[in-house]
């Protein structure tokens, strides 16, 4: 099902709805390479029977109990402010969880929401680039609303933070307009973006292990580099660590 969206700063998108696929990121990249979409189309689904998160992780959901969508930007950026994208769409979703009066909502470089410890929602960015330009990106997103129980169980939803469920539709529409808000920032100086999103970066200068592919060690985040690089003091250096090569344990 396919609806126009009036109100908004993209006049040429579509809203599509399929009650399931393997993914979303998926569906929509398959679709962009058939058809000329508008900036800000979605695709949203009930369930995915794939859904992708980072370095090919599963993002475990229950049939029609969470926000599953990916929205298709066409930001002509050079793909060294490819972090503006990670930075927009993070803090639109810790604006759109504060709305809802959730406390406790922070960024976990690289990808993930997290509350009071606890995942809340992943993010998913997959770029077209040429000439050294990122031409198009399908951002995926999935947001726990209104799933109580999971397998994983470092898992969180808003129904279980604020013991209320919420209608996901209405939770999409404020996520979108929290991404076309901020989307708005795009030509903004990396430095100035990152202030935010350094402030509400998860464990931030908290001692943490973290593991890499060589050994366990005990550090501190204390800032991301303008490549999105996270930066961790060991042993009081400053040390640089790309996308996958480092996770806090």
């Amino acid at each position: 099902m396919c609806k126009k969206t009036a109100n908004s700063l993209f006049k040429d998108k579509t809203n599509i709805y399929v009650s399931e696929c393997l993914s979303t990121n998926d569906f929509l990249t398959h679709l962009t390479k058939k058809n000329n979409l508008g900036e800000g189309t979605t695709v949203m689904t009930d369930y995915q029977v794939k859904g992708k998160g980072q370095r090919n992780n599963m993002w475990e959901s229950k049939k029609k109990k969470n926000l599953l969508f990916s929205l298709l930007l066409k930001p002509n950026i050079p793909l060294s402010d490819q972090f503006k994208l990670h930075i927009i769409v993070s803090l639109a979703i810790k604006e759109t969880l504060t709305k809802l009066d959730l406390k406790g909502v922070k960024v976990k470089w690289p990808n993930d929401i997290y509350i009071n410890d606890k995942k809340i929602s992943g993010i998913l960015i997959e770029s077209q680039i040429f000439n050294k330009k990122i031409k198009q990106v399908v951002i995926g997103i999935g947001l726990n609303i209104n799933q109580n129980n999971f397998d994983d169980l470092n898992a969180t939803s808003i129904l279980k933070e604020s013991g209320n469920e919420s209608d996901i539709k209405h939770v999409r529409n404020l996520l979108n307009t929290a991404i076309e808000k901020r989307y708005l920032d795009i030509t903004k100086n990396i430095e100035e973006l990152k202030l935010e999103y350094i402030a509400n970066l998860y464990k931030l200068n908290k001692d943490q292990n973290f593991a890499n592919n060589k050994n366990i060690f005990v550090g501190r985040i204390v800032d991301v580099d303008n490549d999105g690089r996270i930066i961790i003091e060991v042993n009081g250096n400053r040390q640089k660590f790309d996308f996958g090569s480092v996770r806090l344990l």
